[in-house]
């Protein structure tokens, strides 16, 4: 194989369009993208056309199969596992977006075809590679005595964020506004596919609730994230002490306990009135905070803050470091590259969207482990 990777993508949507798209355009040094297929006619031209590709399908497997293609990129939203099981059949080096699977026994099922294929599967976990969660997990490994950790999510209505890209076809957008009862319609909605719902009903129990759904929902398509990036600073959980959903399932909160008696406390919060996404993770010590504080991840080149607090003896000192304008979706990308040309594993491989999907699991069974308790 020559050092310029030939990639298929399989999905044109949104995060292929926003982020993974210009990133293997901008070095064709590089990256080749060699092939494209989405289920929507409209799309896959406007795309094919946009980065000039002329093998073009609507059958993913076409791009699977392609002797021209190393490696496919699964940036579909939904379910993966069709797309997955053509690449591996194929022989193929596999990216996938987040998450591998939905639900517990479908992401252990795709692991285990993944770790039995001929080519590398890496799980797309951009915040990984991002430059100041790398400085804030060697801050964290150096703190004697981590007492707590904070990982909050205030999600605004996504059309915030990408209208100002260029997504092919070309719509202006629809309204204004986002109105709160449509975007949790949606969700729920969403919740309740025949595609999802098996994996949702088994991250919570059988016959869940609507918002019970809603809620395990936004577990594997947002705070997956978050998740998958705590486990990378603490290490594994030991188990889930509390969870709750309110708001139709578009609110939630849980408990975690790690090890050394650390507290994870995990918030995620629709609030789609107010153009401001906020995620922050904060860990606590009792001579030293960091908090890193992550900008929308459908914002390209836009750096994530690292707050320090410590004590210069009686003088507090707060910091607020960029440590880099590097794009982290940039990273992962060239990091796959890196792999696939070395033959040396991913850093980030189908194991770690297993044990996410533990973590998930425990949190959604939780959601109904106990009644609460009035106030006296």
């Amino acid at each position: 194989m020559s050092g310029k990777l030939r990639v298929g993508v399989i999905g044109c949507g949104g995060i292929a369009q926003m982020m993974h798209l210009p990133t293997l355009a901008e070095r064709p040094d590089l990256f080749e993208i060699a092939a494209v297929a989405d289920i929507s006619e409209a799309v896959l031209h406007a795309v094919a056309d946009r980065y000039h590709v002329a093998a073009r399908s609507r059958d993913f497997k076409d791009v699977a199969k392609n002797p021209k293609v190393d490696a496919v990129f699964v940036l579909s939203s939904g379910r993966h596992d069709a797309a997955l099981e053509a690449a591996y059949a194929a022989g193929k080096h596999v990216f996938v977006e987040k998450p591998l699977g939905f639900g517990r026994p479908e992401t252990e099922r795709l692991a285990s075809a993944a770790r039995a294929a001929r080519g590398f599967t890496m799980v797309g976990y951009h915040k990984r590679f991002d430059p100041a969660y790398l400085a804030a997990c060697a801050l964290v490994k150096a703190m004697p005595d981590l007492r707590y950790v904070e990982a909050t999510v205030l999600h605004p209505d996504d059309g915030a964020y990408r209208e100002h890209h260029a997504i092919l076809p070309w719509r202006a957008p629809v309204r204004p506004g986002a109105d709160e009862a449509q975007t949790n319609a949606g969700a729920r909605q969403e919740a309740q596919s025949a595609d999802l719902k098996e994996g949702l009903d088994a991250t919570v129990r059988p016959g869940a609730t609507v918002d019970e759904r809603a809620a395990a929902l936004m577990l594997w398509q947002s705070l997956i994230h978050d998740i998958n990036a705590l486990r990378g600073a603490l290490g594994e959980p030991e188990k889930v002490l509390s969870s709750s959903v309110w708001n139709e399932g578009l609110a939630q909160h849980s408990l975690t306990q790690f090890p050394r008696g650390v507290r994870v406390s995990m918030s995620w919060v629709s609030l789609p009135g107010v153009k401001h996404y906020e995620e922050r993770l904060r860990f606590v010590s009792p001579n030293l905070r960091a908090t890193l504080v992550f900008p929308s991840p459908y914002i390209r080149h836009a750096p994530t803050r690292l707050e320090v607090e410590r004590m210069d003896g009686e003088t507090l000192v707060v910091e607020d470091r960029v440590v880099s304008f590097d794009e982290a979706f940039r990273a992962e990308v060239h990091h796959f590259r890196d792999s696939v040309l070395s033959g040396k594993a991913p850093a980030i491989t189908v194991d770690e969207a297993v044990k996410d999907a533990r973590w998930i699991e425990a949190i959604g069974r939780s959601y109904v482990a106990a009644p609460p308790r009035d106030v006296d």
